[in-house]
């Protein structure tokens, strides 16, 4: 199997899910949930006191055996792109909800002083770099994550298409973050249903652009 690569377009990819990574710490420390995916591997990780950069890496390596061995041209999604997400991205996390809690001096990042307007002003700047980071990150076309990958397996052999998928792997996230004490709420609704036009409005306006340029 070719496998496509180019460090600029790697390069795009890894800015990518940095930019993902602030987002969602930024959406945790709105206290206004977080995405679906983040939010059972922070509530899972945190109940057996395990690093949410080990345990994420640690989850996504399973799904990718778990889609290799429902079929192995899942392998086609394996890409630099995909390591990046699927290794360090749980990491970035955890870096920036540390940085958040030195900025703000506060034991975690649930527990920030904001006024509730300003909760709202957070949780916006959060979802807008979580998507800004998907579209550069889908766009390098370098690689699909594990759970991003599943949906798409899913819609392929079960013929429903992509978007119920999705929804059906948050809904379980979400059912899981919810028993595990994962951080819920708005925004994790939000990335659950409205995500795509911010991809794609993202995608018109800054990732092909960076993209074409640059790749």
């Amino acid at each position: 199997m070719k496998f496509k690569f180019s460090i600029k377009l790697a390069t795009i990819s890894l800015i990518g899910n940095i930019i993902i990574a602030i987002g969602v710490s930024t959406c945790r420390i709105s206290q206004m949930g977080i995405d679906p995916f983040t939010s059972m591997t922070t509530g899972i990780s945190s109940l057996l006191n395990i690093p949410l950069g080990v345990f994420q890496g640690s989850v996504n390596a399973i799904l990718f055996l778990i889609l290799i061995l429902l079929s192995r041209s899942n392998l086609k999604y394996l890409n630099i792109g995909a390591i990046i997400n699927m290794f360090l991205l749980g990491f970035f996390v955890q870096f920036f909800n540390n940085v958040y809690c030195q900025l703000f001096n506060v034991s975690s990042p649930d527990v920030i002083p904001f006024s509730l307007p300003m909760k709202f002003v957070v949780l916006a700047i959060g979802i807008l770099f979580v998507t800004l980071g998907c579209s550069l990150y889908i766009t390098s076309d370098l690689g699909t994550g594990c759970y991003d990958a599943l949906s798409i397996y899913m819609a392929d052999v079960m013929s429903p298409s992509y978007p119920v998928c999705r929804i059906m792997t948050d809904v379980v996230c979400v059912l899981i973050g919810f028993i595990t004490g994962g951080p819920l709420g708005i925004a994790t609704i939000i990335l659950m249903f409205g995500t795509g036009p911010l991809i794609s409005t993202w995608n018109k306006l800054v990732s092909k652009p960076i993209v074409e340029k640059f790749a």
